[in-house]
């Protein structure tokens, strides 16, 4: 799994446009398509929406590694 921007990406493919992403996060569509567009890191404050929206396809790990470590496999 690619992280930061790439991992938005996914999440985007995943759950089917940026629209979706920005009604999970509770943002803008625009903030969603600015955050892409400009390669920034992803708001941690959007990272677990995003993780529980995919299913875990796309962890908070593979959004911010900065701030959320792996998780342990058992």
């Amino acid at each position: 799994m690619t992280n930061g921007i790439g991992a938005l990406k996914t999440a985007i493919a995943q759950l089917g446009s940026q629209v979706a992403v920005a009604r999970i996060t509770g943002v803008t569509p625009q903030a969603v398509s600015e955050i892409v567009r400009r390669g920034r890191r992803v708001p941690a404050e959007w990272c677990l929406a995003i993780e529980q929206a995919t299913g875990g396809a796309v962890s908070s790990h593979d959004l911010r590694p900065d701030l959320y470590p792996p998780k342990e496999t058992q």
